[in-house]
């Protein structure tokens, strides 16, 4: 009965070696071919030639049919990722020794906290049972709590998901552990069931817990895309207002001519340059205020001074030296937009001296962008990061990476300060954010 428990166990195993194995081929690497039935009914036979192999408990010979079997499938089956297939056999080979180190972390684990208990079962196919089982679970804890974040930095993971990463491992070894007491009965069944149950809801929770994490990271990415519409949006509209003051003018503007003419013509020279004045009156607020040499940021910048003048707020633009032709208008847009809107509503709620001042430098390659604000509280900042970050600044930090750039905050004295510094080489431009 042990025989069979022990067989059970190495099943298990190869059940969750195998998935995690193909889970990591999946995520990083593109499929070959499209019929699904392949890549569905591989991981069946894979797991069953594993665990024939494993059965026989010779650990040189499993670890062989493994790189042997994955090396191929990376191979054959899957494409992208690596620039050759011989770096998606070396990273498949990487995962598998790395899970097979935290097998035998989880194998020493155990020993000792059954040593420490001093329950270590007479039997020494019960003893690998176990072992098998209690490293089973350390290995999905630490694929799904830590490996998987390697490949896959785009899922939002929050503190959280963690404790519950870590309050699943901990009731695995729990159960795990209370096998012990009941190991030397004869419920050969039961200890099956147990086992089973224990590894496979574990296996389940983290793979729902799994796709949570892409939930939250296709609705970030999905709000960082709807606020950055909103942006372009509100600047479109502000094109809009702007073309039919113009319109209006230039409709009227053979009549504002004549009228001048008329004025000379009958000597009153006075009238004609009040009515001019008038005229340039209309016009100047059509013609935004040239701080860079874009049109476009000059069009933000202005609607942004006008907007903090109405609030109340200062706002200094105290240098703008660089050139920003290698960036994209909608990344200008994203970033400038949200890094100004973001310091206005933070100066905003001060009471005194409210202000915004925007510094943008070029050094040789790499643009600064320095932007410093009032605030009224504290800012809880870590290693240069914002600890409460809304979408605003994931789309500035997205904006930033784009053009492997760097970002980071500082708070002093009632003031927040931005800096960041773009790249500005020809790799770095006409990518999409």
């Amino acid at each position: 009965m042990d025989r069979m428990i022990l067989m059970f166990c190495s099943l298990v195993s190869c059940i969750i070696t195998v998935n995690i194995l193909f889970c990591f081929m999946n995520d990083r690497y593109e499929k070959v071919y499209h019929n699904q039935w392949l890549y569905r009914g591989l991981p069946i036979g894979y797991t069953l030639v594993a665990a024939g192999v494993n059965m026989r408990m010779v650990p040189l010979a499993n670890m062989a049919v493994y790189l042997i079997l994955f090396g191929a499938a990376a191979c054959v089956l899957y494409e992208g990722g690596a620039k050759k297939k011989v770096g998606r056999v070396v990273e498949v080979f990487v995962l598998y020794i790395v899970m097979a180190v935290s097998e035998t972390l989880g194998v020493l684990l155990l020993d000792l906290l059954l040593a420490k208990a001093g329950r270590i079962p007479r039997s020494e196919e019960m003893l690998q049972s176990m072992e098998t089982a209690f490293s089973v679970l350390i290995v999905l804890f630490l694929y799904y709590a830590a490996f998987g974040r390697v490949w896959k930095k785009s899922a939002l993971r929050t503190r959280t998901q963690y404790i519950v990463y870590l309050i699943m491992l901990l009731y695995g070894s729990v159960n795990i552990l209370v096998i012990s007491f009941i190991s030397d009965q004869e419920n050969p069944f039961i200890l099956m069931m147990i086992v089973g149950c224990i590894i496979f809801s574990n296996l389940y929770l983290l793979y729902f817990i799994r796709f949570t994490d892409e939930r939250n990271a296709y609705k970030r990415k999905a709000e960082m895309m709807e606020q950055q519409e909103k942006l372009q949006y509100e600047n479109y509209e502000i094109q809009r207002e702007k073309y039919a003051d113009v319109m209006a003018i230039l409709h009227d503007v053979e009549k504002h001519i004549k009228q001048m003419e008329r004025l000379y013509q009958e000597k009153y020279t006075d009238e004609a340059a009040a009515y001019a004045g008038q005229i340039n009156d209309l016009l100047r607020p059509l013609a935004p205020f040239p701080y860079t040499g874009n049109p476009i940021l000059n069009c933000l910048l202005s609607e942004k001074k006008k907007a903090a003048r109405l609030a109340g707020i200062r706002f200094d633009i105290e240098e703008f030296s660089a050139d920003l032709r290698f960036m994209r208008p909608v990344d200008i847009t994203t970033l400038f937009g949200n890094l100004i809107d973001n310091a206005m509503a933070a100066a905003a709620r001060c009471r005194e001296d409210p202000y915004v001042m925007l510094s943008v430098r070029g050094f040789h390659e790499m643009v600064s962008v320095r932007i410093a604000n009032s605030v009224d509280q504290e800012i809880s900042i870590k290693n240069g990061e914002l600890q409460k970050k809304g979408i605003g600044i994931l789309n500035i930090e997205r904006c930033v990476n784009t053009y492997e750039g760097s970002i980071s905050y500082t708070y002093r004295h009632r003031q927040l300060a931005c800096s960041i510094l773009l790249n500005r080489t020809e790799d770095c431009r006409g990518k999409s954010i």
